[in-house]
């Protein structure tokens, strides 16, 4: 049993009640938009706890920037204070930043989202 493949599969669906497209890591370039990205960086560990920063990175096309700063706000909101547990691992998130990343293609509308996980491996098999 993974820890990080556990919080994966309960972030990925997690996501999926809010946008369709979700990709752990970079999408390729079939995805459609609007898309969401993810990544996590553990950034220490000590005494069964891992803290780990999640970025997602949403991203929209074309002129309007709406349904982007929606999406944005909903993940933020969502993922504030979200607590999970199952019999593997148990995780709260907590949002840090939100900012603007500009793009070549003026089009592509995005938006980096950053949270602090607080994850425990439980165990299981």
């Amino acid at each position: 049993m993974s820890k990080t493949i556990e919080l994966r599969k309960e972030l990925t669906r997690l996501f999926e009640t809010k946008i369709d497209e979700v990709h752990f890591g970079i999408a390729d370039d079939s995805a459609l938009y609007p898309y969401l990205q993810y990544e996590l960086d553990e950034i220490r560990n000590e005494s069964g706890k891992s803290i780990i920063i999640l970025e997602i990175n949403i991203l929209d096309y074309g002129t309007s920037t709406i349904a982007l700063e929606i999406l944005a706000d909903e993940f933020q909101e969502l993922l504030h204070k979200y607590y999970f547990i199952n019999d593997k691992i148990q995780f709260s998130s907590y949002k840090l930043v939100k900012n603007i990343v500009q793009e070549e293609d003026k089009k592509i509308k995005r938006r980096r989202l950053t949270f602090e996980i607080q994850l425990y491996e439980l165990g299981g098999e």
